[in-house]
Parts: C-alpha cells; sequence; structure tokens
C-alpha cells in the first residue's frame, strides 16, 4: 500500500472551496415525526453546520482513503488511528466551534484510550461523562437560564479499519446532545437528550440526517416508517402483527475490537443466529450500520461495548425513522417503552428498524434477546 501525505490534501478543509453539489437538509415544519421535542436553539443551523463539517472532513477521507499508513492504534492492534482520522477531527471541530463557540466538543480523537483505568471501555465512559457534567454545570451558571448547552459528539471517520483498507464502509457521525437548563423550574430528573445528527458516508454520497421531533432525511429526502407509507397502507399495514419477524431479517452484528471477551460475544451470536434470519452481516462501522438500519437496509444491527461517538448520531437518526435504540437487556412486558430506550451513554444495544406493521414495535428486539441470552451472549 503506498502511503500519502495529508499535505496534498490539507488545502481543502475549509468552507470557501465548498462543492456546489453538496446537499443540505431542509427540515419538514410540518412532518408527521415519531417524537415531538422542542429546543430554545435554531437547530436548523445546528443541522446545517455540522452537515457543513462532515463535507469538510470529507474531502480529506476522500483524497486518502486506501492510500494512507496506520499512525497508531489505540486499544489494542486492531483499533487504527491514522492521520486522516486527527485532521479530520481538527476540521470538524474549527467548523463548529466557530459557529457554537460557547458549546462543547468530545472528539474520539482527543480521548487517549490507553490509559486509563477500566482500558478503553472506561477511558470513553469517563471522557463522556466529565464532557456533559462540564456542560451541565455551564449551562447552570448560565444568565441564559432558558438556553440548552449543546455537546458535539464526534467520530471522524468512523471505520477506520475498512477507510484505511480502501473500503468504501465509513462515515463522518457527528451527534449533539442538548443538556437541559437548570433553573428552579427544571426537573432534576431531565436527562441528555441527542437532538440532532448526521452521518455521512462520502464514498456512498449518503447524508442521513435528522432532528430530534422534526423527522429523518436520506440526502434531504424525508425517510417515513413503512407503516406511514401510502404503498404499505395498501399492502401490509392493516395486515395483524405477526408473533415472530426474526426469520424474515437481515441483521448486521457488531465486531467489538476493544477487548477479547467482546469478540467472543460476537462470535457465540453469529453461530446462535446464522440459522434463525434471513442474512448476517458484519460491517464493522457502527454509525453506518444504524445509518441504514433507520433506511430499513437493514432489519436489526446490535453491539457491545459501544462508545459515545459510535452512537450519538444514529441513536436520534434511528428514532426519528420510527426505529428504535434499546438497551441489550430483558425488556419486562409491563408496556413501558422508556425503561428499555438506549442513551448516548448506554455501551450496549439493540437497534431495531421502523416496523411494517402496527402492534410490531419491540418485537424483532425481544427475539434477538431471546436469543442472545439462551445462547450466553449478554455477558462479557
Amino acid at each position: 500500500m503506498t502511503s500519502l501525505s495529508l499535505s496534498s490534501a490539507s488545502n481543502n478543509d475549509g468552507a470557501n472551496n465548498e462543492s456546489s453539489h453538496y446537499i443540505y437538509t431542509t427540515l419538514d415544519d410540518d412532518a408527521d415525526c415519531t417524537t415531538t421535542f422542542t429546543s430554545s436553539r435554531n437547530l436548523q443551523h445546528v443541522l446545517h453546520t455540522i452537515e457543513h463539517a462532515a463535507y469538510a472532513a470529507s474531502k480529506i477521507a476522500l483524497a486518502t482513503s486506501g492510500q494512507i499508513a496506520i499512525q497508531s492504534t489505540k486499544a489494542n492492534l486492531r483499533d487504527l488511528v491514522t492521520e486522516s482520522d486527527v485532521r479530520c477531527q481538527q476540521v470538524i471541530k474549527e467548523i463548529i466551534l466557530k459557529e457554537f463557540p460557547n458549546d462543547l466538543f468530545l472528539g474520539e480523537e482527543d480521548v487517549d484510550l490507553s490509559s486509563a483505568n477500566g482500558g478503553s471501555s472506561g477511558a470513553s465512559r469517563a471522557a463522556l461523562e466529565a464532557v456533559l457534567e462540564r456542560g451541565a454545570r455551564s449551562t447552570s451558571r448560565s444568565t441564559k437560564e432558558e438556553e440548552e448547552r449543546l455537546v458535539f459528539i464526534v467520530d471522524p471517520i468512523d471505520g477506520t479499519t475498512n477507510f484505511q483498507a480502501g473500503l468504501p464502509i465509513y462515515a463522518m457521525s457527528i451527534g449533539v446532545v442538548a443538556l437541559p437548563p437548570s433553573s428552579p423550574s427544571s426537573s432534576s430528573s431531565s436527562s441528555p437528550e441527542v437532538v440532532a445528527g448526521v452521518i455521512y458516508n462520502p464514498a456512498l454520497g449518503e447524508m442521513t440526517s435528522a432532528v430530534r421531533g422534526r423527522g429523518c432525511y436520506l440526502n434531504n429526502r424525508r425517510i417515513k416508517p413503512p407503516s406511514q407509507q401510502e404503498d404499505n397502507d395498501q399492502n401490509h399495514h392493516h395486515l395483524p402483527p405477526r408473533t415472530s419477524i426474526l426469520n424474515q431479517s437481515l441483521i448486521n452484528v457488531g465486531f467489538p475490537v476493544s477487548k477479547e471477551s467482546t469478540l467472543r460475544a460476537s462470535s457465540k451470536a453469529v453461530t446462535a443466529l446464522a440459522t434463525k434470519v434471513r442474512g448476517l452481516r458484519m460491517v464493522a462501522c457502527a454509525s453506518q450500520a444504524m445509518a441504514w438500519v433507520a433506511q430499513s437496509k437493514f432489519s436489526a444491527y446490535f453491539s457491545w461495548d459501544l462508545n459515545g461517538w459510535d452512537v450519538a448520531a444514529g441513536i436520534v437518526i434511528v428514532e426519528e425513522s420510527g426505529g428504535l435504540v434499546s438497551k441489550m437487556m430483558i425488556v419486562e412486558d409491563d408496556g413501558d417503552e422508556s425503561s428499555s430506550r438506549a442513551g448516548v451513554d448506554t455501551r450496549d444495544m439493540i437497534i431495531t428498524c421502523p416496523c411494517e406493521r402496527k402492534g410490531e414495535e419491540g418485537l424483532l428486539r425481544d427475539e434477538l434477546v431471546e436469543v442472545l441470552l439462551e445462547n450466553d451472549c449478554l455477558e462479557y
């Protein structure tokens, strides 16, 4: 493999040289969304900024994919870093903080995953907790008590191993968490919410975007849940819910390289599911897998020991598409989906696409959990 220096690509970082073919998302004001949310921030502006940041970083990625050497490793020899990862994050950070200088930024390449107690999992968990706590403190001191503080959580190149090998399965992933304003009227139980996200695969030209309460979009086209699509209304929507859909599902299985134990859990899951599903895939890029779940290309994706930057953007994208982002756990049949809902700090997740028929919400997730539990895949 010929190594390529970034000196030839670095002049493509800025906004002034932006190509006219880039597509920006215009949010629907009257979208029939699956969630409701109100914010004190201009989330259309937030979305355009993070889309622009992803586009700017993609110029470096496209110029160097498959041609750049490994710069270092993180958790182990399977966890790669290239010069492009670092430079893409610099570009993204500069663009975001220029627009939002009073908000916070957490990028994967800022975190030393090899030095903290608890290994890479401990380091990433501590970094996420620290930035959220810092944002909460600054929000409580703000004179603008009704304005949320934003935290931009970034993986500049998710799927670095694919990227370094020249495979077109990698993405810029930028999620935006809103920290609730602290005031006497604020509920102490309020928790951080992912309010906007983009996952951009420049090799495929796919910009998947979402804003909480405003819908999910692929290249500025709304992604509607199958149950809301007109052709589905005539074919599936009014049919009774099925009792099993696992054998009709295309599942992406995570390949978490941080620990030997997570790789063993993944291997056991593949063996357990191989004869029970329509097909298994392992794309080794969490954000891309979540974008494809939102687009209903994958029926589901699950993985262990995920980091906040792996999933922040994908959480809002999947949920706004009508899918579920759930903890990898037993879900009690009490009708309360909120108890199983995953957040940006959840490390083991099952993500499922929008259901085709009413009454099937959570069915595929529960079937997957049952198989994983029976085959000892939940613990690692």
